[in-house]
């Protein structure tokens, strides 16, 4: 399956939803992961390592493991097949020159496809791992799904790419703290070593698109319930095996409107409120590792179960710079953190990145 058509949402580089309804996609060839995934023969498992420039850790995971720590390995899996999907068919499109992904220098394309066949290969051992520890821990392995990628051309792929990696970044963040919480010690490590190849990828993808390598000073934290519904706006509904499985909330999506700027502005979002309640909403912000901040949300329309409202970006008074993750919650704080901000959440997360 090749990248499809652009999406405003994307495109403006504002909302990790798709606007088109994901009730209305349907797959239209099968895709099969590379070198054998999920389950890849010890051959097919020396060539993927051979392209990574390392190896899957020769250590054994702890003989024991917290329900949360079972958790985390169900959203890392879930996350890196949707990743391996995304870089498999990115490496297609620019090996099969398709419009929009065509090089006018080869020097400039090998090392490009050199860099990607890396992070592709990396981010297959990624999803191995997490898998094999699920395996080891007697839970079902996390089975990959029918992936969309409402992009047109290399650029605005970056783009998206930078984006996701991005919530990757914030949402290892937490899971390396459940797993301290859930006294999985011997896990943090190993994660924490994936959240720096990460960063060293994103700091690729932003040179990529002429932007500095380093993002913030505290990059913006996240929560897995967010980035497991952010993850599920690239899937083909149904074409999930065993996410039922996965025990994470899944939100209400939230487009932003209005392309956000460095400056404090009012911005316009769309959401779906299926509760048929009619309790004060409010829009949050999370950023860095700051305290969430909340302004209240204006309606502008109600049509059905679709609300546009508007509420305050404020820029200016909290440099919000780099990731922004919105969320329209049903409290209006204070917040502790991005895990309470969850809790309350009917719609998110909305992305919005300034730099």
């Amino acid at each position: 399956m090749r990248f499809l058509g652009p999406v405003v949402a994307f495109l403006s580089a504002v909302s990790l939803v798709s606007a088109a309804p994901v009730s209305e996609r349907t797959p239209d060839v099968d895709q099969d992961l590379p070198d054998g995934l999920p389950y890849p023969s010890p051959s097919e498992l020396t060539l993927v390592e051979q392209n990574a420039h390392g190896t899957l850790p020769n250590t054994s995971p702890p003989p024991v493991i917290s329900n949360k720590g079972i958790t985390n390995l169900q959203l890392i899996a879930f996350n890196e097949l949707f990743e391996v999907a995304f870089f498999n068919e990115l490496i297609t499109n620019i090996t099969d020159n398709v419009e929009g992904y065509r090089f006018s220098d080869a020097d400039d394309k090998s090392l490009v496809l050199a860099s990607l066949k890396a992070i592709l290969a990396q981010e297959e051992l990624h999803a191995i791992r997490a898998n094999s520890a699920l395996s080891h821990f007697h839970v079902n392995p996390i089975e990959p799904c029918q992936y969309y990628f409402p992009v047109k051309d290399f650029d605005s792929a970056l783009g998206l790419a930078s984006k996701f990696t991005d919530v990757v970044l914030g949402t290892l963040q937490d899971t390396i703290e459940r797993f301290a919480l859930g006294h999985d010690f011997d896990l943090a490590r190993e994660i924490a070593s994936v959240v720096a190849n990460e960063g060293e990828q994103q700091g690729w993808f932003r040179m990529q698109q002429g932007k500095i390598p380093s993002e913030l000073p505290f990059l913006t934290t996240g929560d897995l319930n967010f980035a497991f519904t952010a993850i599920q706006s690239f899937t083909y509904p149904g074409s999930c095996p065993n996410i039922n499985e996965i025990p994470l909330r899944t939100f209400e999506s939230l487009e932003i409107v209005t392309p956000p700027s460095a400056k404090s502005q009012n911005l316009t979002f769309s959401f779906q409120d299926n509760s048929n309640e009619t309790n004060q909403l409010w829009m949050t912000y999370i950023n860095q590792q700051n305290l969430p901040i909340v302004r209240n949300l204006s309606y502008v329309s109600h049509t059905g179960n679709t609300i546009t409202a508007e509420a305050l970006f404020p820029y200016d008074d909290h440099e919000l710079n780099g990731l922004t993750i919105a969320a329209v919650t049903k409290k209006d704080g204070p917040f502790a953190d991005a895990n309470e901000v969850a809790k309350w959440t009917l719609a998110g997360p909305g992305l919005i990145i300034v730099n």
